[in-house]
């Protein structure tokens, strides 16, 4: 084998190797400059007359997930033929806080606000001031104690002689359903009885199909989107959750304002 040769399977076997570290890295940057936002749509009925009851929302502390959403390349190949180049590659990408137009436990506020108070049971106040407040008086504590979204992004594209020596080159990027892992703990107290002590937890995938996209920045804008849509819809499983337990709870405590 001569001297030529040993260059040329040098460069087949370095290139994709250097195109795939670029790749990652894009990626990464593409990420990080994106911004996209939590929702929280109310679908019980909602109800006009005066709660029951006062419950005092402590402040919640931490939303115990990554500051910057993280990209790792778990798969990829290259296959260069005469007539005929594929490359492909599979990124799993975890969401971090940065990338979100809200602090998650700001949404969470948010969204526990809205649940609990679309009822007459109990009217929730945010508390984040840590304002003093009646002895009698209800007190909730959320602590959350896991936070983790996921989703992943698969980049294809090939390359085919065309005319007059030039390539055709067909992208096919897709991206896969993301999945959100999400655990909450509350404790509801009065005084120094504690009504309720319990976490929450839910495993929640979205249930969209993969959709295909022409370019990286656009699947790296559709799979943040898709992430922050699986964690508001996980919470708000959760929430629901609370606000029903919490209702239970203080309908058959004796009636008092506060």
């Amino acid at each position: 084998m001569d001297m030529k040769t040993h260059h040329l399977l040098f460069i087949l076997i370095a290139l994709p190797l250097f195109c795939s570290c670029r790749s990652s890295r894009s990626m990464l940057r593409e990420i990080q400059a994106l911004k996209s936002s939590l929702y929280y749509e109310l679908t019980s009925p909602i109800y006009q007359e005066k709660a029951d009851q006062t419950v005092y929302l402590d402040f919640i502390d931490y939303s115990n997930m990554d500051y910057y959403t993280s990209v790792k390349r778990k798969k990829s190949a290259y296959i260069p033929l005469l007539l005929y180049n594929y490359e492909g590659e599979l990124f799993h990408l975890r969401l971090g806080e940065s990338s979100l137009t809200q602090l998650y436990r700001e949404f969470l506020t948010e969204a526990l606000l809205t649940e609990c108070n679309s009822s007459t049971c109990c009217h929730l106040i945010d508390n984040q001031k840590g304002k003093m407040i009646p002895d009698s008086a209800y007190r909730l504590e959320i602590k959350i104690r896991k936070n983790e979204t996921c989703g992943r992004i698969k980049l294809n594209q090939s390359s085919i002689p065309w005319f007059e020596g030039e390539m055709l080159e067909v992208v096919n990027n897709k991206i896969r359903p993301a999945a959100s892992s999400l655990a909450i703990s509350i404790r509801l107290t009065q005084k120094e009885d504690c009504l309720l002590d319990k976490t929450y937890s839910t495993e929640y995938q979205q249930t969209t199909k993969a959709q295909r996209f022409e370019d990286s920045p656009s699947a790296n804008a559709a799979c943040l989107d898709d992430m922050t849509e699986c964690l508001s819809m996980a919470t708000k499983e959760i929430v629901e959750e609370i606000s029903r337990d919490i209702h239970l709870i203080l309908s058959l405590q004796p009636k008092s304002r506060h």
